[in-house]
């Protein structure tokens, strides 16, 4: 009987992951839909900030990716200041909301003159786009998940692999982030934001990497991945640091599956507890929000958390 019931869970908890799994899915199917509808048309909006956009190879996973920068609306190559960073991913979609949202907080000096940077793979097809999303922003391999996403999405077996995270950490810290700073005027205060499995890559950097970045939006993140790995990450960390220097926004929707809220409270509330020194977290649930529609409110929130014009 004992046996049974063991089974039985474990079923139960394969099952919860495949929703969430399925629920993630749905997110990007409703992406491609909006890119594939967009095609033909000129998207770029008349410009408020001088954007440029390059590309960049990276020489630890071999990919090539778009860097979209949104410089503040007064910089200059004829003055002395310097500014932050922020280094969002998924920019293909990111990049215009961002910085729409910034522009309308600009008019109220709400937050910081700061340099955006939106990365994203630039593969030529979805199949492509999802297949390597799903491979930077996953610490470890998990055949399940890449299978069920492949079914759904029609992509081809065996091109969709989970796990790259750490090669893309890599590429970010060694290509990219050397890259932007090369070229433009930045200070040395970084920050990172991401959502959903981004959100997941961004906590991985937090732990993984914690002095690369001094301020993190992890919003919706996927902690449910590989069984809440990134709690039990956690809770290793915590074995052996008493310091996390940081200043880090966490956010999620209420109406947000419940496995995705449990892993969620599991991560913040057990690294809440730690009393990390040096760490400044906020934590925001969206009530009514779902993980869609939560997208906006996390993106307004995450630039008036980490660079509200009061925040240090």
């Amino acid at each position: 009987m004992r046996q049974f019931l063991k089974c039985q869970a474990q079923k139960i908890k394969t099952m919860k992951q495949i929703n969430i799994i399925i629920a993630n899915i749905i997110l990007l199917a409703i992406l491609i839909l909006c890119s594939e509808k967009s095609k033909g048309q000129n998207l770029t909006p008349t410009p408020i900030r001088e954007i440029k956009i390059h590309s960049i190879k990276s020489a630890f996973n071999n990919k090539t990716y778009q860097l979209f920068v949104s410089l503040p609306k007064n910089y200059s190559e004829e003055d002395t200041l310097h500014y932050p960073v922020l280094y969002i991913l998924d920019g293909k979609f990111s990049f215009n909301y961002m910085g729409s949202i910034r522009d309308v907080l600009d008019l109220g000096k709400e937050i910081k003159d700061i340099i955006i940077v939106s990365i994203d793979d630039s593969c030529s097809t979805d199949a492509d786009w999802l297949a390597s999303r799903n491979n930077d922003f996953t610490p470890s391999s998990m055949p399940q998940a890449d299978t069920l996403t492949s079914k759904i999405m029609k992509i081809p077996e065996g091109k969709l692999k989970s796990g790259g995270a750490g090669l893309f950490l890599s590429t970010l810290e060694n290509d990219i982030i050397p890259f932007i700073e090369k070229h433009y005027k930045t200070t040395s205060d970084r920050g990172l934001s991401g959502h959903s499995l981004g959100g997941l890559f961004v906590g991985y950097c937090l732990l993984k990497k914690p002095d690369l970045f001094k301020r993190y939006g992890i919003n919706s993140p996927s902690f449910w991945w590989n069984n809440s790995e990134m709690v039990r990450n956690e809770n290793d960390y915590a074995s052996h640091h008493a310091e996390l220097t940081a200043k880090v926004f966490f956010s999620v929707g209420a109406a947000e599956d419940v496995n995705m809220l449990a892993s969620f409270n599991a991560f913040t509330n057990a690294i809440k507890s730690r009393n990390y020194k040096g760490l400044d977290m906020t934590v925001k649930i969206f009530d009514g929000e779902t993980h869609l529609s939560v997208v906006p409110a996390c993106s307004s929130r995450t630039l008036k958390v980490l660079y509200g014009a009061n925040v240090k």
